[in-house]
Order: C-alpha cells, then sequence, then structure tokens
C-alpha cells in the first residue's frame, strides 16, 4: 500500500507540472523549461524530505471527522438514574412537614458531593441527625447524597439537584424569616471546587460562584453554611454576606483530615458535629471547640494545621440566637465534654 501511495504522489506530481507547462505557456511566459525543471525539483525534495521525516499532512489539514473526543455514552441504567432524580427529588420535598407558622423555621439541606467513599455520605447522614436533635428540624430535613452503595435512599447530590433543592426549600420557607442551615461534604480544591462524583456519571463539579448563585436565586437570604472539604476556606469570599454564618473545615491553603473510605466521621464532623455541637452552649462555641479540638490532634499525630475557618455575619449572628436552646440538656453537656477529654 505504501508503494501504491509513494506512485500515485508522483503522479499526482507529474500532472501538476505538466498544468503548470500549459499555464505558462498561455500566458506567454518566458524561460519555461528552467521553471518546470525548478517546480519539479522542488516537488521532488519537499515529498522526499515528508516522507523520510514522517511528516503528516495533517499537521496543515485536519483529518476527515477529526473533531474533540465526544464522551462516553451513558449505560441505560445509568440514564435512568439521572431521569429519575427530578421525581425523586419532588418526592422528597413532599414529605417536608411544613413550617410552623407564627415564628422563625429552621430548614436543613445536606449535600454529600463525593460517592466514591462512604465517609462523605456518612458524615451527612450523622450531620442531619445532630442538627435535628439539637435544634429540631427532623421534619425539615433534605439530603442530597452520592454514595456507590446506595443510590436510591436519596436524591442525588449534583449542581442541578441542589439549585432545585434550594427552589423547592424556598417555596416552602418564610423568606423574611426562616433560615438554611446548608451542609456539605466532599473533597475540596482551592479553585474553589467540591468534588461531585458517582461512578461513572458525567456531573458538574460545585464551584463558589455556583453555590453563591444557587442560593441567590432561591432567594434564601438567612444562611448557615458548614462545608467540611479540603480548602473550604476558599468559599468565604463567595460566600460572606452580613446575613451569613460560614464554618469550614479547613483554610484556603489547607488540607483537612479523616476522609478515608474506612471512617464514618471526617476529623472536622468527628471535633465538629459529634463532640463539641451538642454540648455547646452556641453554634460559635462549638466551632472553637471542635477548632482547638482539631489543633490538638494534628499536632499530636505530626501534620499540617488545617485551620478551619469561619465567618458570622453580624445580621445572621443575631438571628441565629433565637435558635439556640435555653439551656443545654445535661445529658448532651457531659457527653460532649468527656469527648472533648477523651480526644
Amino acid at each position: 500500500m505504501e508503494a501504491v501511495a509513494a506512485w500515485s504522489d508522483v503522479g499526482l506530481a507529474a500532472l501538476g507540472v505538466a498544468l503548470l507547462g500549459l499555464a505558462l505557456r498561455r500566458v506567454g511566459a518566458p524561460r519555461i523549461a528552467p521553471a518546470l525543471l525548478v517546480a519539479t525539483l522542488f516537488l521532488a525534495l519537499f515529498g522526499w524530505v515528508s516522507r523520510v521525516n514522517g511528516v503528516s499532512a495533517a499537521l496543515w489539514s485536519a483529518p476527515e471527522g477529526d473533531t474533540a473526543e465526544a464522551p462516553a455514552p451513558l449505560d441505560q441504567s445509568e440514564e435512568r438514574l439521572l431521569y429519575a432524580q427530578p421525581a425523586r427529588l419532588d418526592a422528597a420535598l413532599a414529605r417536608l412537614e411544613p413550617r410552623v407558622p407564627g415564628r422563625p423555621n429552621l430548614f436543613f439541606l445536606g449535600f454529600a458531593g463525593y460517592g466514591e467513599q462512604r465517609v462523605f455520605a456518612e458524615e451527612i447522614r450523622f450531620a442531619s441527625q445532630q442538627v435535628a436533635q439539637r435544634y429540631g428540624t427532623g421534619t425539615r430535613t433534605l439530603t442530597l447524597v452520592n454514595d456507590r452503595r446506595d443510590q436510591k435512599e436519596a436524591p442525588l447530590a449534583t449542581v442541578v439537584g441542589l439549585e432545585q433543592a434550594l427552589q423547592g426549600l424556598a417555596q416552602r420557607m418564610d423568606l423574611d424569616q426562616d433560615v438554611l442551615l446548608l451542609v456539605l461534604s466532599s473533597h475540596g480544591s482551592e479553585d474553589p471546587m467540591l468534588s461531585v462524583t458517582l461512578g461513572d456519571l458525567p456531573l458538574e463539579q460545585l464551584d463558589g460562584e455556583a453555590l453563591r448563585a444557587a442560593l441567590d436565586r432561591a432567594g434564601i437570604r438567612w444562611r448557615v453554611i458548614v462545608i467540611s472539604a479540603c480548602h473550604a476556606g476558599a468559599f468565604l469570599p463567595d460566600l460572606e454576606d452580613p446575613q451569613t454564618i460560614v464554618l469550614t473545615a479547613a483554610a484556603a491553603d489547607r488540607t483537612s483530615f479523616g476522609c478515608s473510605d474506612d471512617r464514618d466521621l471526617t476529623y472536622f464532623g468527628e471535633a465538629f458535629f459529634r463532640d463539641a455541637l451538642p454540648g455547646a452552649p452556641t453554634l460559635r462555641d462549638a466551632f472553637e471547640t471542635a477548632k482547638r479540638a482539631i489543633q490538638a490532634r494534628e499536632r499530636r499525630e505530626g501534620v499540617s494545621a488545617s485551620e478551619p475557618q469561619a465567618w458570622y455575619g453580624p445580621d445572621m449572628l443575631r438571628r441565629w440566637r433565637q435558635f439556640e436552646p435555653a439551656q443545654v440538656p445535661a445529658s448532651a453537656a457531659a457527653k460532649g465534654a468527656a469527648a472533648g477529654v477523651a480526644r
């Protein structure tokens, strides 16, 4: 085949030279023979150099059908799983009990983004239980979970799903006085970006601008946002607002710890949701207690400090006092104190 291609190239070159000669005769050009000789030598030298160096015509003209690689098509089960999400989310929203009139209500939304490791799904489930126990959000709790072990328990955690969940919650809230407590758990990066994955599904990643925009579009003004992820502090510039409290597991340039697949909670999840929150007098106290516990643990283990960060919007801080219990149950306080000592 290479010999045939080579002779084809020679034939095309000869034809080109012959046509050039006819054209030169028609216009009456002088010294036709030297011009044809130069053209022939040029074509021969060009072809030889190209063949010796393996130069392909694809360098100056794209091969037919050469386009950007298309994503792998979804198999039937993956397509059905994504197609089922809007109905599954609507059903989960429909199960929420109506808000209690006459006073501010607290709604909980959890988002477990990284489905390849169980720890993030377990952390969101545990956080929802702890918040419900302390603040009474059990009947107004919605979770979006990516978990390779089970794709049916809850609606999937996707960027579109989060946007729709916020819209659905906003329709059930009194936006002038109700508060959303949003907890996100996943791997993170400095972009800022939270990883959103489940197997081979082509899922969009969640960045800081998209999270802020989704909250703003939903019209949810009063927000407490907890982000358990590496580099979670990178989200602060996008989320800081007088009506927002943001608690993060790590500074923008730091990693957090405890996200291996054999764990139920990250270091931050253990320190904040499990150990500090049940017995702390306020949310702010719980975060500061958790921060100290994490610092001590990281020093013992000889790892770089994660440096959890917080933003306390003054308006939200005042509003949040309405949700703090007048008195922390003695059993919860003792349990939290004991856990703190044990760490």
